[in-house]
């Protein structure tokens, strides 16, 4: 989906949104999206498919669909109400992940170990800055 696409979409759940009156708090918002996003989590609930190596094709995928549209809703309700440019923040994100994660580590694979051990780097340095 290109960007003005989703520029788009992103203004018509706004409009949609305010047309009915619904405009939550970003608390909710975010409550909200931990809700949908465990409805997602519910289609693979008691799943033996190890999602990591095999496509489960016995699922309903425009449902899951659904669900991971649910989510971005919240999202961008949560974004709107809060003042984040979701792009922007996506755009940022990416950038310190290109840093952080340099390719060069993974080329193509998934390097567990240097993963885990930025992870570390970040949480020691986060519960620093508290």
């Amino acid at each position: 989906m290109g960007k003005e696409r989703f520029e788009d979409l992103y203004q018509e759940v706004i409009l949609f949104s305010k047309a009915r009156g619904w405009d939550p708090v970003p608390a909710d918002s975010a409550k909200s999206i931990v809700i949908e996003g465990s409805e997602l989590l519910e289609h693979f609930q008691w799943d033996e498919t190890d999602l990591n190596k095999d496509f489960p094709k016995n699922k309903d995928w425009n449902d899951i669909g659904l669900e991971v549209a649910d989510v971005l809703w919240y999202l961008i309700t949560f974004c709107e109400k809060s003042g984040i440019d979701l792009v922007n923040s996506l755009e940022q994100k990416l950038q310190r992940n290109e840093i952080k994660f340099p390719v060069e580590k993974f080329n193509g694979k998934h390097n567990e170990k240097f993963y885990r051990e930025q992870k570390q780097k970040y949480r020691q340095k986060k519960s620093k800055n508290r």
